[in-house]
């Protein structure tokens, strides 16, 4: 008998149970390549299909988050996934238990102030934040989802935000930000799908103790300033029969004595695109079938003499007559999708800059009047300023905003008016806003910094930036009686800057150049994680040869 048996050579250990590497693909990849008996060809084999695993994973992820609510992924490069905070309710909101000072004087009646040119006349301001920053009055991290600015009046403030239960306008307590009253829309919860976000854009308007808001779903409003108390609506949309716009309605009601001038979309069955309404009584004064609507709110000017709205369309800057609507000029001024967002400046007597984002630029246009016609022409046109959501401001001959680098980033830049040259080119604040006063340039960072700059042609001079709000801040901040206020989608503050105030213990930031840039920390952390990886390769190499 023979004795020969067959001696079976210990079978290889097995790669990890799939499973583990389905439901956990790090884990999966971990246990993979500690796995013995397994070559390196067949680790690498399963190591590739459990990254294409981890892959879709997090695709699967980011639709659940995205889907449920509980976060929001913009389209901007590279995209971006960011938290949706919990929405505002009754229940989170505090009322104030202080006096409304109704006497104030502190007035700012809406987006970009009182003519809407971002520029501030009121009582002066500190400019020494560098060895005194700016005193915080109060903070509340009570506000909703909004890109909206503020009105000031009567001891009041008056934002947009999205509540849980939809779009609400809301009245603060100057003294310490605290609730005075809220005006709810139900149900109404705009969210646009390119990078916007949800939550209303548009800004509210005080005028004579009422306030005018326009919502992002064309909701005009009527609303008493002290009870919050609907005086009258109309939806404009629906009465009109347009469209809405790809961002929602973005551009604040004007009010122009006994008038209330809105923007009314984009055309479809109907026609009428600016409308003027009473503003005490809601009923329509005259309806104007103008251009294609944009995101730019309308504006009170003289120009050639003549009193006239100055409206930026979706294709056209337009001079608009007061009484009756009718065009009496127009110069054609086409962006990207139609996404004309910047305020015009009017300069002088018959001059009109004109900017937008999106590889657009900027340009001079002047405004001729002979008998009853208008003359356009164009005076110079570059690239050198391209606001994208910011809005330029004129200072001694001088336009200073943020050009349009790239999806988040922006320089400040200096232009002479009359020429279009570039006088300098300074720091990146992000798409942010800025507002003019005494000399000086106050501007709020798209990441919530606040900095102050010089406004000189000279040079560019940034004096300091101080931390002031978290998250992503596109708002437009507001200024009266040298109280600085500024919002974002998750919180408002105000800060004393008045002449002779108290400094604040906020830290100054360090200056950053105009040259530095996130891709430099990037690149740089990509370098590094590269290196370490050919290291740990030529480690793993070295022990296998060893063994």
């Amino acid at each position: 008998m023979s004795n020969d048996s067959t001696v079976e050579e210990p079978k290889p250990k097995h790669s990890p149970s799939r499973l583990a590497g389905y439901l956990c693909p790090p884990v999966g990849l971990w246990l993979q390549w500690r796995t013995p008996g397994v070559t390196l060809s067949s680790k690498i084999f399963v190591i590739i299909g459990l990254l294409t695993n981890l892959i879709l994973h997090m695709v699967a992820g980011v639709f659940v988050l995205t889907a449920t609510g509980y976060a929001e992924l913009d389209r901007l490069y590279p995209p971006r996934l960011a938290w949706i905070p919990a929405g505002i309710t009754e229940v989170s909101w505090p009322m104030s238990d202080q006096p409304v000072k109704t006497n104030q004087s502190a007035v700012w009646s809406g987006f970009r102030g009182v003519d809407r040119t971002g520029v501030y006349t009121g009582p002066a301001i500190r400019t020494d934040w560098a060895k005194s920053p700016p005193k915080l009055l109060w903070k509340t991290t009570h506000v909703g989802q909004s890109h909206a600015s503020m009105a000031i009046a009567q001891g009041r403030l008056f934002t947009l935000d999205q509540w849980e239960d939809g779009e609400a306008v809301t009245a603060f307590n100057l003294e310490d930000g605290k609730g005075l009253w809220k005006h709810v829309t139900p149900n109404v919860r705009f969210k646009d799908n390119w990078g916007g976000g949800a939550g209303p854009r548009s800004t509210p308007t005080w005028d004579a103790g009422r306030v005018y808001v326009m919502g992002t779903e064309g909701l005009l409003q009527c609303l008493d300033a002290v009870t919050g108390k609907q005086v009258w609506a109309n939806d404009i949309l629906e009465e009109n029969e347009t469209r809405n716009l790809t961002f929602g309605m973005c551009a604040s009601p004007l009010v122009v004595d006994d008038k209330l001038i809105v923007t009314a979309g984009a055309k479809a069955r109907g026609r009428n695109t600016v409308i003027a309404y009473h503003k005490v009584t809601g009923k329509v004064i005259w309806e104007s079938k103008l251009e294609k609507q944009a995101y730019m709110s309308p504006m009170l000017v003289t120009l050639a003499g003549r009193e006239q709205l100055l409206i930026t369309g979706g294709r056209e800057l337009m001079g608009v007559a007061v009484k009756d609507g009718k065009q009496l000029w127009g110069h054609p001024w086409r962006v990207s999708h139609d996404n004309n967002i910047a305020q015009p400046v009017v300069i002088g007597d018959n001059q009109v800059f004109l900017s937008a984002g999106y590889h657009k630029g900027c340009a001079l246009v002047q405004i001729d009047k002979s008998g009853d016609d208008f003359r356009v022409r164009e005076l110079w046109q570059n690239d050198r300023l391209k606001n994208k959501f910011t809005s330029s401001v004129l200072h001694d001959g001088c336009l200073y905003g943020l050009d349009d680098v790239s999806n988040t980033e922006t320089a400040l830049v200096c232009l002479e008016a009359a020429t279009g040259k570039e006088q300098w080119r300074g720091n990146d604040y992000g798409h942010g806003q800025l507002l003019l006063a005494n000399d000086h340039l106050i501007i709020l960072a798209a990441n919530g910094e606040l900095a102050l700059v010089k406004a000189s042609p000279s040079a560019f001079k940034e004096i300091a930036r101080i931390p002031a709000l978290p998250g992503k801040t596109w708002n437009h901040p507001a200024l009266a009686e040298g109280r600085l206020y500024i919002r974002n989608g998750t919180q408002m503050a105000c800060y004393d800057i008045r002449m002779g105030s108290a400094a604040g213990n906020v830290p100054v930031l360090a200056g950053i150049t105009s040259g530095d840039s996130p891709q430099v920390l990037g690149a740089a952390l990509g370098l590094t994680l590269g290196l370490g990886g050919m290291v740990l390769l030529i480690r793993h190499f070295t022990l296998r040869r060893e063994d």
